[in-house]
């Protein structure tokens, strides 16, 4: 499965992990949100993955969202969806998504639920037979 990754170009989380994809071999897909954004459909996929909704998606220091935070709670999904769209700083980085999972952010501990299970498996027989 092809993982989906949402991209700022001065990010160096976002480089991150795309090194750590590149390296395990997992195939991807990146999206720099600033040059390609994201579909009003990929958009209600990431939040259907959240446990917080836009919490785990918007970035609260940024000043776009500061100036909008109390509109923010009274948009519909559609007005939100555009409002990002034409805000896509606004959007934490990087969002690796594969439409089972999403990650918001680099973390080496929890990026790993991207490697395919059996792989993992093999890995853990690997170490705990070298152990």
């Amino acid at each position: 499965m092809t993982v989906t990754v949402f991209t700022h170009t001065s990010c160096s989380s976002s480089r991150k992990t795309i090194d750590w994809l590149r390296e395990q071999k997992i195939p991807f897909i990146e999206k720099k949100l600033t040059d390609q954004g994201l579909s009003f459909g990929e958009f209600k996929e990431m939040l259907s993955l959240t446990e917080n909704g836009t919490t785990d998606l918007l970035s609260v220091q940024k000043s776009v969202y500061k100036q909008a935070a109390e509109k923010l709670n009274e948009m519909s999904i559609r007005e939100l969806y555009s409002f990002v769209a034409s805000n896509p700083q606004i959007l934490k980085s990087p969002i690796v998504f594969d439409h089972h999972r999403i990650q918001v952010g680099f973390s080496e501990k929890e990026i790993r639920t991207f490697i395919p299970r059996h792989d993992r498996i093999a890995e853990l027989k690997r170490l705990l037979h070298n152990a």
